[in-house]
Formats: structure tokens, C-alpha cells, sequence
């Protein structure tokens, strides 16, 4: 009977042993998590493509020689312009009255030279005769030379003047279309201000900020071209110059590349 009674008191205590085993082995499992996985081949890049802007290779800026009020402006902004068109042109008035205040003058030394000549052949003539001394001759002779120096300068300004005149006027040094406008009509223009900037439409730069990592590219470097808007219209570029751009602090380094175009294809006339 005590041997049965000790039995079953050991019972309850085994249960509870073994009980707390498994939740010490359901606490130390291990939980599966998924993992997606990928397999990785080497594979050859084809080209590295860049963003850039299409820039005429030669354009220039345009203005007056003089300070001056801008009355006219005969292009915009996309106009084509042939060689020696009038572009723009500012009032004239102040240099017109310059070059006929220059031919009065150059008028008025004519006439001074040509009595200062009349006045030595006279007093040469006298001292042959006796009635003029030495001295009046060689005062004839210096007022003659006085006036001849006083032509040439009136001549001078006169041709000074004039080409002061043409400068009223901004013409077209070659056939090129317009890229940008500097003053508009009304608009006291100081000389050598921009009023117009003529791009000449043959030749053209793909102007690329590329990094420095891809910066190494020989002059001469063959690339394809496209346009963003129409990438069908392809042409083939070469690299031109290579020069650093400096950049804003912490912006990456980086070069810009100016690949030539020439010639632009048709699509690209206003571009």
C-alpha cells in the first residue's frame, strides 16, 4: 500500500519535468525565413549614353561701334540672315551732322590752301623784281605747307567722320540665323553692346557635362548623336576638346566634352 502511494506522488512531479522540457524546445527552434536569391552573369555594356545640349560651333555677338538710340531691329530670335543685311540701326543725327560739319571744314582748308599757294607764287614773283625780301617769301612758304597739313587733317576727319556714320548701322558679317536678341527698339545701346548674336547654321557642338570617371576620351572619339524629341534623327559626332567645369561644392567632378557635328542633319536647321 506504500509502495503504490509513493508511485503515484512521483507521477505528477515526472509530467511537470517533462512538460517543461518541450516548451524549452519550442522556445529554441529556429525559424525559417525565405530568401530571394538571384544569379548574376557578367554581360557586356553596349555604350554609355550622356544628356547634353545642341550649340552652334561659331556664333557671334553683334553691336554699334557708338553709343546711340536703337530705331530699329529688322530680325528676331530664329530669323535666317544672309551676308550684309541691315540688321538693326540707331538715329543717326549726331553723326550725320558730324560728317557735314567734316566737309565744311575740309571745304574751308581747300580754299585756305589754295590762297595760301595764289599768296607764294605772288610773293615769289615780287622778289624776283626786287620788291619782296627773302623773309616774305619763306613766310609765304610756311603758310602754304600750314595749309596743306591743315587739308590733310580736315580730309582725315572727314573719313573719320564717315566711318563713324556706317557704324549706325549692325550688318550681317555672314549667313548665319539669329540666336538671340541683346536690346529692343527705344533702348540707349552703349558701344559694343550685344543688340544681336548670328550663329552660323553649318557646323554645330554637342556640348556634354560628362564625369570624370568617363571623362578620358581621346579627341577624335566617334559617337552617335540623336535628338531627345526625335531619337531617329541620328548623326555621327567627334569629340572636339575636352576641358574641366569647375563645380558648385560637394557636386561630383566633372569635364565638358564638345563633340563637332558637321554637317547637321536637315532636321536640325532651328534646333
Amino acid at each position: 500500500m506504500n509502495r503504490r502511494i509513493s508511485w503515484l506522488a512521483c507521477l505528477p512531479l515526472g509530467l511537470i519535468v517533462l512538460t517543461a522540457c518541450q516548451e524549452k524546445e519550442e522556445k529554441t527552434a529556429e525559424v525559417i525565413r525565405p530568401v530571394l536569391s538571384q544569379v548574376v552573369m557578367p554581360q557586356r555594356v553596349s555604350g554609355v549614353t550622356f544628356a547634353g545640349t545642341v550649340q552652334p560651333k561659331v556664333q557671334t555677338a553683334l553691336g554699334f561701334r557708338v553709343i546711340g538710340l536703337l530705331v530699329a531691329r529688322n530680325v528676331d530670335t530664329g530669323d535666317t540672315v544672309t551676308r550684309g543685311q541691315t540688321l538693326a540701326a540707331i538715329d543717326p543725327t549726331t553723326l550725320e551732322l558730324a560728317v557735314g560739319s567734316a566737309r565744311a571744314d575740309l571745304a574751308s582748308a581747300e580754299a585756305t590752301l589754295a590762297n595760301a599757294v595764289s599768296v607764294e607764287e605772288r610773293t615769289r614773283a615780287l622778289f624776283k623784281t626786287g620788291t619782296q625780301t627773302q623773309a616774305a617769301v619763306e613766310s609765304a612758304e610756311q603758310s602754304t605747307a600750314a595749309a596743306q597739313s591743315a587739308l590733310i587733317q580736315a580730309r582725315t576727319t572727314l573719313s573719320k567722320a564717315e566711318e563713324q556714320l556706317s557704324y549706325a548701322q549692325v550688318t550681317a558679317e555672314f549667313d548665319g540665323v539669329v540666336t538671340a536678341t541683346g536690346a529692343e527698339v527705344g533702348q540707349v545701346v552703349s558701344a559694343g553692346e550685344t543688340v544681336v548674336t548670328v550663329a552660323r547654321p553649318d557646323e554645330r557642338d554637342a556640348v556634354v557635362d560628362v564625369p570624370d570617371s568617363s571623362a578620358l576620351l581621346p579627341v577624335g572619339t566617334s559617337f552617335s548623336v540623336s535628338l531627345q524629341i526625335n531619337p531617329a534623327i541620328t548623326v555621327t559626332g567627334k569629340v572636339r576638346k575636352l576641358h574641366r567645369r569647375r563645380m558648385p561644392r560637394r557636386a561630383p567632378a566633372a569635364s565638358r566634352s564638345c563633340w563637332t557635328i558637321h554637317p547637321p542633319p536637315s532636321g536640325w536647321a532651328r534646333r
